[in-house]
């Protein structure tokens, strides 16, 4: 993965989910922290397999690995991704995290894409 590749600003958030009345539950998201990524659809074979075992992973994200910070231990089921297109917001959430290669350099993101926010 080359440098240049990471073309897209987002947004990491930890979602909180915090109850509400009447049995609500409202969403919480933290600051974040902005980094630049990779961000590209996952194949139409990865796309239907994850969602026979209900993955449901449309985009991988890639970005660079900064220790205690942006890790494959630190990024969660609890994170979200917002990117900025134009003036449209999109939200990912984020299945599963792996170390690229192994070698603390990049992480690979394996997210669901939830549309506008």
């Amino acid at each position: 993965m080359d440098a240049g590749k990471l073309n897209r600003r987002v947004t990491l958030r930890k979602q909180s989910d915090i109850p509400a009345m009447g049995a609500a539950i409202t969403q919480t998201f933290d600051a974040g922290k902005e980094v630049w990524a990779n961000v590209e659809p996952v194949g139409n074979a990865i796309f239907h397999g994850t969602k026979q075992v209900g993955e449901h992973v449309t985009h991988r994200i890639i970005v660079r690995y900064q220790p205690g910070v942006v890790t494959d231990m630190t990024i969660t089921g609890d994170h979200v991704i917002d990117q900025v297109i134009s003036s449209e917001t999109i939200r990912y959430r984020v299945r599963r995290a792996s170390d690229l290669h192994d070698d603390r350099t990049f992480v690979l993101i394996e997210a669901e894409c939830l549309g506008n926010v």
